[in-house]
Protein backbone atom coordinates (compact mmCIF):
# COMPACT_ATOMS: atom_id res chain seq x y z
CA UNK A 1 0.00 0.00 0.00
CA UNK A 2 1.26 3.46 -0.86
CA UNK A 3 1.94 6.40 1.45
CA UNK A 4 0.70 8.93 -1.08
CA UNK A 5 -2.18 9.53 -3.44
CA UNK A 6 -3.01 12.11 -6.07
CA UNK A 7 -6.43 13.73 -5.87
CA UNK A 8 -6.92 15.94 -8.91
CA UNK A 9 -3.88 18.21 -8.96
CA UNK A 10 -2.94 17.59 -5.31
CA UNK A 11 -0.49 14.96 -4.10
CA UNK A 12 -1.15 13.89 -0.50
CA UNK A 13 1.48 12.08 1.61
CA UNK A 14 0.88 10.62 5.07
CA UNK A 15 3.83 10.42 7.47
CA UNK A 16 2.50 9.32 10.87
CA UNK A 17 -0.76 9.67 12.81
CA UNK A 18 -2.25 12.86 11.30
CA UNK A 19 0.94 14.37 9.88
CA UNK A 20 0.17 14.97 6.22
CA UNK A 21 1.81 16.89 3.38
CA UNK A 22 -0.01 18.38 0.40
CA UNK A 23 1.86 19.29 -2.80
CA UNK A 24 0.49 21.08 -5.84
CA UNK A 25 2.54 22.99 -8.37
CA UNK A 26 5.36 24.66 -6.49
CA UNK A 27 3.48 24.96 -3.19
CA UNK A 28 3.72 22.65 -0.16
CA UNK A 29 1.39 22.57 2.84
CA UNK A 30 2.14 20.52 5.96
CA UNK A 31 -0.49 19.70 8.59
CA UNK A 32 0.41 18.82 12.21
CA UNK A 33 4.16 18.11 11.78
CA UNK A 34 5.34 15.38 14.16
CA UNK A 35 7.63 12.35 14.01
CA UNK A 36 9.78 13.71 11.19
CA UNK A 37 13.45 13.72 10.30
CA UNK A 38 15.51 15.17 7.45
CA UNK A 39 15.32 11.95 5.43
CA UNK A 40 11.52 11.92 5.58
CA UNK A 41 11.20 15.62 4.81
CA UNK A 42 13.69 15.73 1.95
CA UNK A 43 13.43 18.98 0.03
CA UNK A 44 9.72 19.45 0.65
CA UNK A 45 9.82 22.40 3.03
CA UNK A 46 6.57 24.11 3.93
CA UNK A 47 5.13 27.21 2.38
CA UNK A 48 2.28 26.87 4.88
CA UNK A 49 1.96 24.85 8.11
CA UNK A 50 -1.49 24.24 9.59
CA UNK A 51 -1.70 23.19 13.25
CA UNK A 52 -5.02 21.79 14.47
CA UNK A 53 -4.07 21.61 18.18
CA UNK A 54 -1.25 21.16 20.65
CA UNK A 55 -1.35 17.47 21.61
CA UNK A 56 2.07 15.91 21.21
CA UNK A 57 1.07 13.64 18.33
CA UNK A 58 0.10 16.71 16.29
CA UNK A 59 2.49 19.40 17.48
CA UNK A 60 6.28 19.28 17.81
CA UNK A 61 8.52 22.33 17.72
CA UNK A 62 11.50 20.45 16.29
CA UNK A 63 9.35 19.06 13.48
CA UNK A 64 7.87 22.49 12.77
CA UNK A 65 11.31 24.03 12.46
CA UNK A 66 12.55 21.09 10.38
CA UNK A 67 9.87 21.61 7.72
CA UNK A 68 10.14 25.42 7.81
CA UNK A 69 12.09 27.58 5.40
CA UNK A 70 12.44 31.30 4.82
CA UNK A 71 8.95 32.65 4.26
CA UNK A 72 7.03 29.75 5.83
CA UNK A 73 3.72 30.82 7.39
CA UNK A 74 2.34 28.83 10.32
CA UNK A 75 -1.39 28.93 11.12
CA UNK A 76 -2.68 27.83 14.54
CA UNK A 77 -5.64 28.34 16.85
CA UNK A 78 -5.81 30.68 19.83
CA UNK A 79 -6.21 28.12 22.61
CA UNK A 80 -2.81 28.71 24.19
CA UNK A 81 -0.63 26.99 21.62
CA UNK A 82 0.37 30.45 20.40
CA UNK A 83 2.37 31.04 23.59
CA UNK A 84 4.28 27.79 23.04
CA UNK A 85 5.13 28.77 19.48
CA UNK A 86 6.16 32.42 19.67
CA UNK A 87 9.90 32.76 19.95
CA UNK A 88 10.45 29.05 19.34
CA UNK A 89 9.84 28.76 15.61
CA UNK A 90 11.33 30.54 12.64
CA UNK A 91 8.11 30.83 10.65
CA UNK A 92 5.66 33.73 10.59
CA UNK A 93 2.59 33.08 12.76
CA UNK A 94 -1.09 33.63 11.98
CA UNK A 95 -3.63 32.89 14.73
CA UNK A 96 -7.18 31.94 13.77
CA UNK A 97 -10.31 30.94 15.66
CA UNK A 98 -13.32 28.97 14.49
CA UNK A 99 -15.09 30.89 11.75
CA UNK A 100 -12.09 32.97 10.70
CA UNK A 101 -11.06 33.13 7.05
CA UNK A 102 -7.67 34.23 5.81
CA UNK A 103 -5.71 34.42 2.57
CA UNK A 104 -2.42 32.70 3.41
CA UNK A 105 0.27 32.85 0.73
CA UNK A 106 -2.48 33.05 -1.85
CA UNK A 107 -4.41 30.08 -0.38
CA UNK A 108 -7.90 30.57 1.08
CA UNK A 109 -7.92 29.06 4.57
CA UNK A 110 -10.95 28.79 6.87
CA UNK A 111 -10.90 27.61 10.49
CA UNK A 112 -13.85 25.32 11.21
CA UNK A 113 -15.30 23.44 14.16
CA UNK A 114 -13.81 20.18 15.41
CA UNK A 115 -14.38 19.11 18.99
CA UNK A 116 -15.33 16.55 21.64
CA UNK A 117 -14.94 16.19 25.40
CA UNK A 118 -11.19 15.65 25.06
CA UNK A 119 -10.85 18.61 22.68
CA UNK A 120 -13.32 21.16 24.10
CA UNK A 121 -14.87 23.76 21.84
CA UNK A 122 -15.24 26.53 24.44
CA UNK A 123 -17.97 28.21 22.37
CA UNK A 124 -15.61 28.45 19.42
CA UNK A 125 -13.71 31.45 20.80
CA UNK A 126 -10.68 29.48 21.97
CA UNK A 127 -11.38 25.94 20.78
CA UNK A 128 -8.69 23.45 21.75
CA UNK A 129 -8.85 21.96 18.24
CA UNK A 130 -9.84 23.53 14.94
CA UNK A 131 -10.23 21.98 11.54
CA UNK A 132 -9.15 23.70 8.35
CA UNK A 133 -10.85 24.00 4.99
CA UNK A 134 -8.42 25.24 2.37
CA UNK A 135 -8.63 25.72 -1.38
CA UNK A 136 -5.53 24.24 -2.95
CA UNK A 137 -4.64 22.92 -6.38
CA UNK A 138 -8.18 23.43 -7.60
CA UNK A 139 -9.58 21.38 -4.70
CA UNK A 140 -11.56 22.29 -1.60
CA UNK A 141 -9.99 20.24 1.21
CA UNK A 142 -11.03 19.60 4.83
CA UNK A 143 -8.53 18.49 7.45
CA UNK A 144 -10.67 18.00 10.55
CA UNK A 145 -8.11 17.48 13.30
CA UNK A 146 -9.31 15.51 16.34
CA UNK A 147 -13.08 15.58 16.53
CA UNK A 148 -16.23 13.59 17.10
CA UNK A 149 -19.16 13.46 14.70
CA UNK A 150 -20.50 17.02 14.92
CA UNK A 151 -23.49 18.81 13.45
CA UNK A 152 -21.26 21.50 11.94
CA UNK A 153 -20.02 19.01 9.34
CA UNK A 154 -23.28 19.50 7.43
CA UNK A 155 -22.30 23.07 6.53
CA UNK A 156 -18.80 22.19 5.29
CA UNK A 157 -19.86 20.62 1.99
CA UNK A 158 -19.09 20.77 -0.93
CA UNK A 159 -15.65 19.22 -0.59
CA UNK A 160 -13.30 17.54 -3.02
CA UNK A 161 -11.29 15.84 -0.27
CA UNK A 162 -11.76 15.21 3.46
CA UNK A 163 -9.22 13.87 5.95
CA UNK A 164 -10.96 12.45 9.01
CA UNK A 165 -9.76 10.68 12.17
CA UNK A 166 -10.97 7.12 12.84
CA UNK A 167 -8.96 6.04 15.91
CA UNK A 168 -11.67 6.38 18.59
CA UNK A 169 -10.28 5.66 22.13
CA UNK A 170 -12.15 8.75 23.35
CA UNK A 171 -9.98 11.05 21.24
CA UNK A 172 -11.81 11.04 17.90
CA UNK A 173 -14.56 9.43 15.86
CA UNK A 174 -14.50 5.71 15.21
CA UNK A 175 -14.89 4.18 11.75
CA UNK A 176 -18.70 4.19 11.86
CA UNK A 177 -19.07 7.81 12.95
CA UNK A 178 -16.47 8.97 10.44
CA UNK A 179 -18.29 7.08 7.69
CA UNK A 180 -21.58 8.68 8.72
CA UNK A 181 -19.94 12.09 8.52
CA UNK A 182 -18.72 11.30 5.01
CA UNK A 183 -21.88 9.67 3.65
CA UNK A 184 -24.52 11.93 5.17
CA UNK A 185 -22.90 15.30 5.81
CA UNK A 186 -19.59 16.06 4.13
CA UNK A 187 -20.13 14.09 0.89
CA UNK A 188 -16.62 14.68 -0.48
CA UNK A 189 -15.31 13.38 -3.76
CA UNK A 190 -12.55 11.56 -1.89
CA UNK A 191 -11.65 10.79 1.72
CA UNK A 192 -8.46 9.78 3.52
CA UNK A 193 -8.66 8.27 7.04
CA UNK A 194 -6.02 9.43 9.54
CA UNK A 195 -5.29 9.27 13.29
CA UNK A 196 -5.04 5.50 13.64
CA UNK A 197 -2.29 2.96 14.17
CA UNK A 198 0.04 5.09 16.30
CA UNK A 199 -1.52 5.29 19.76
CA UNK A 200 -5.05 4.06 19.06
CA UNK A 201 -6.88 1.42 17.11
CA UNK A 202 -8.86 2.19 14.00
CA UNK A 203 -9.30 -0.03 10.96
CA UNK A 204 -9.10 1.84 7.65
CA UNK A 205 -10.45 -1.14 5.70
CA UNK A 206 -13.53 -1.25 7.93
CA UNK A 207 -13.97 2.48 7.38
CA UNK A 208 -13.65 2.01 3.62
CA UNK A 209 -16.28 -0.74 3.64
CA UNK A 210 -18.80 1.68 5.18
CA UNK A 211 -18.37 4.45 2.60
CA UNK A 212 -20.97 4.94 -0.11
CA UNK A 213 -20.06 3.96 -3.65
CA UNK A 214 -18.97 6.93 -5.70
CA UNK A 215 -16.74 8.32 -2.95
CA UNK A 216 -13.06 7.50 -3.44
CA UNK A 217 -11.34 6.18 -0.30
CA UNK A 218 -7.54 6.39 -0.23
CA UNK A 219 -5.80 4.42 2.54
CA UNK A 220 -2.26 5.70 3.03
CA UNK A 221 0.40 3.79 4.94
CA UNK A 222 2.48 6.06 7.17
CA UNK A 223 6.04 6.68 5.99
CA UNK A 224 7.06 6.61 9.65
CA UNK A 225 5.60 3.40 11.17
CA UNK A 226 6.60 4.37 14.75
CA UNK A 227 4.17 3.42 17.53
CA UNK A 228 3.49 5.34 20.75
CA UNK A 229 5.33 4.23 23.87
Amino acid sequence: MSSNATIGQVEVTRYIQSTVKFNSGNTTIWVDPFGLNDDLIGGDKADIILLTHEHGDHFNLDAINAVSKEGTILVCNNSGIEQKIRGNVSSELIVMKEGDKNLVSGINVEAVAGYNDFHPRNNGHDSFNIGFIFEFGGARILNAGDTDLIEEFAAMSPLDLALLPIGNAGYTMDEADAAKAVNEMLKPGAVIPVHYGFATGGDPEKFKSLINSGINVEILDPLNPMKAG
